[in-house]
């Protein structure tokens, strides 16, 4: 008998309470991913991680009375990229483990929010909003509810989203190793690259050095029609010329599916 499926929500966390717990006062799950800035990242002050720390405690308190079991992400929630990178992460590791995800785009501020749904439209995964009656005016209503309140039975609506297309296995891999390298590589050192990873067509390529000279021109070949041209159309890199190399490097573009791959 196979692994159960499991029930897993992505929440990331702003200053809000019902609006990250009211789902779960009537549907099931089984474990909450909540992602917020519980540190400073050198750039962001101690009062207000110690605003958002609350509301982080706050939520964890109340989805663990449910039975749920929560992790905490702490995310730096002002950077798109890092967001990405991160939800993305968890969608991958969960889908992986056969288990169904879901995510709050209700949570937390605009950012976060395209975020997640990039991300739920990458992957394949649902994205949901919940609807607040009313917003929090005194300080009383922001600590026990957070900015919005909801009623007992919020409506919650499934966004339907559309699928966002990423560029094939082989791919991401080219584009998750530029992003990480942070500068342009030769066409042959990501050949040797794939070589090393054990991509179908491309296991003789490691080490460079040793792939006979006559079978060098094929593998080339083959790297700019099967992964290079596509993701050039795609604007995912570009080529430089540099004497005889063709140096390949990344764009604003590719660096973004690297980080909605769940790959970094």
């Amino acid at each position: 008998m196979g692994e159960i499926e499991e029930i897993v929500h992505i929440v990331p966390l702003g200053h809000e309470v019902d609006r990250a717990v009211k789902p779960f006062e009537r549907y099931k799950a089984n474990k909450v991913y909540i992602l917020a800035v519980t540190e400073t990242f050198g750039k962001y002050s101690e009062e207000m991680v110690e605003k958002q720390k609350y509301y982080v405690s706050k939520v964890t308190d109340k989805l663990r009375s449910l039975g749920i079991k929560v992790e905490h992400k702490v995310v730096d929630m002002f950077n798109m990229l890092e967001l990405l990178r991160n939800i993305s992460r968890i969608i991958v590791e969960e889908k992986g483990k056969g288990n169904r995800v879901y995510i709050n785009i209700s949570s937390s501020g605009r950012l976060a929010s395209a975020a997640a749904t990039l991300a739920a439209m990458a992957h394949k995964v649902k994205a949901y909003y919940v609807s607040a009656e009313r917003y929090s005016e005194s300080f009383e209503d922001k600590m026990e509810h957070g900015l919005s309140i909801c009623s007992e039975k919020p409506k919650i609506q499934v966004i339907e989203t559309f699928p966002l297309q990423l560029p094939e296995e082989d791919g991401i891999k080219v584009l998750v190793k530029l992003c990480k390298e942070k500068r342009g590589m030769k066409t042959t050192e990501i050949a040797e690259y794939l070589g090393y990873e054990g991509v179908e067509g491309f296991e003789g390529c490691a080490p460079w050095r040793k792939v006979p000279r006559e079978k060098r021109f094929n593998y080339l070949m083959k790297l700019n029609k099967r992964i290079l041209a596509k993701l050039e159309e795609d604007g995912y890199i570009k080529r430089e010329r540099r004497g005889r190399y063709n140096i390949i490097k990344i764009t604003t573009g590719g660096v973004y599916i690297a980080h909605i791959s769940g790959q970094l």
